[in-house]
């Protein structure tokens, strides 16, 4: 297995270089965690895990994502709606 965990969503901020910066949440326009293309450049335009998995599948192995349940903080404070709500 390879399991991507902890705050892989997470934007750091200037030259930090550890995801308890004072950073914020990388979330999609539902605020759903998405990965933050900085760290993951593979992510841009929206494909998130796709690349990393597929490589991860042909290497034989199984590949997961570690997310916390419920809202993001993120979310709360950009307001974002929800998907499947009025």
């Amino acid at each position: 297995y390879m399991v991507v965990d902890f705050l892989w969503y997470r934007r750091m901020q200037g030259n930090e270089s550890t995801v308890w910066s004072s950073g914020f949440d990388t979330i999609d326009q539902w605020g759903r965690p998405i990965p933050d293309p900085n760290r993951w450049p593979s992510s841009s335009g929206e494909v998130g895990f796709r690349q990393v998995s597929s490589r991860v599948r042909e290497l034989g192995l199984k590949f997961g994502v570690h997310v916390m349940r419920g809202i993001s903080t993120q979310a709360v404070i950009d307001n974002t709606p929800i998907l499947g709500t009025e």
